[in-house]
């Protein structure tokens, strides 16, 4: 061998380290090559959270593990930025499929996952306590909505300001008094604010208002619909500000009853034809509305 072929060898062995040692950093700083834009990419991230350990996460069809047995999370490093078809199983609960866009540095949070069976929902049914309607309070045409002492038997008004609907419902809600409307003439929801008048906070015929376990949220019903108003800021993903306001779902078969989940991020609701579904109220990657 002689000298100028050691020299070669050298060189060329520097060359691999150095090229080898500068993919081993870019990948370890979260580049990775992206084929299909023929380009160096900062990858991102995806993060679930199950009610379950030894969920089976499946990303565009492909087994890529499983949550971990003390947490219930998975997460996934280095996905080159673009959309990604997430599906959730475990076996004898019904499966979640979402779609979600991973983008560059930053993390993709699945973070209310819930898996489910029917035998779960119809306990949780069965055993919710209905709520007792509140006869305390009612509205007068002439002297607006009263106050009636079951005690003493007093009448007190608490608000003058008239109001003239005939179908309503009357719900106290974190010390605040609401006014679901399903009159045609005055429909959507009401807040009797601290100077005694109503506030319109929704337009749509509204047959009740339901309070999340969690507190920072209510439920807005409808004949066909199912709308949530944020009470509070929510700092955790999703974040949502006070007073904020998402439709849920529309659906043409009439909504019959509805019941908050004991998670807070999810609904379940009967409907006029006899079926129960259970759907989310986080909409990142696609909302389910799954039938149980």
């Amino acid at each position: 061998m002689n000298r100028r072929f050691k020299k070669l060898i050298l060189i060329s062995s520097f060359l691999i380290f150095f090229a080898s040692s500068y993919l081993v950093v870019i990948y370890a700083y979260g580049y990775q090559f992206d084929f299909k834009n023929r380009g160096w990419v900062k990858t991102g991230s995806l993060f679930v959270k199950t009610n379950f350990s030894d969920v089976q996460i499946f990303i565009d069809g492909r087994l890529n593990g499983q949550t971990s047995f003390l947490s219930g999370t998975f997460i996934e490093k280095y996905l080159v930025p673009r959309s990604y078809n997430i599906r959730i199983e475990k076996d004898g609960f019904l499966s979640l499929s979402k779609n979600i866009e991973i983008r560059s540095g930053e993390v993709g949070q699945l973070a209310h996952i819930y898996l489910i069976n029917n035998e779960e929902i119809n306990d949780f049914i069965k055993n919710s306590e209905q709520e007792e309607e509140n006869t305390n309070y009612f509205i007068s045409r002439t002297d607006g909505l009263l106050y009636h002492s079951l005690e003493n038997g007093e009448t007190e008004i608490i608000s003058s300001e008239a109001v003239y609907i005939k179908n309503y419902k009357l719900k106290i809600l974190r010390e605040n008094i609401y006014l679901a409307s399903y009159d045609l003439k005055a429909p959507g929801v009401f807040l009797l604010n601290s100077e005694g008048n109503w506030d319109r906070l929704h337009l749509s015929p509204t047959t009740d208002l339901i309070l999340s376990p969690d507190n920072k949220k209510m439920a807005i019903v409808g004949q066909n619909e199912i709308n949530v108003l944020w009470l509070k800021d929510e700092n955790e993903s999703p974040y949502f500000k006070e007073g904020q306001k998402e439709l849920i779902l529309g659906t043409d078969e009439k909504i019959k009853q509805v019941f908050w989940f004991k998670t807070g991020w999810h609904l379940i609701y009967l409907n006029e034809n006899g079926q129960t579904r259970f759907v989310e109220v986080d909409d990142t990657g696609m909302r389910n509305d799954l039938v149980i």
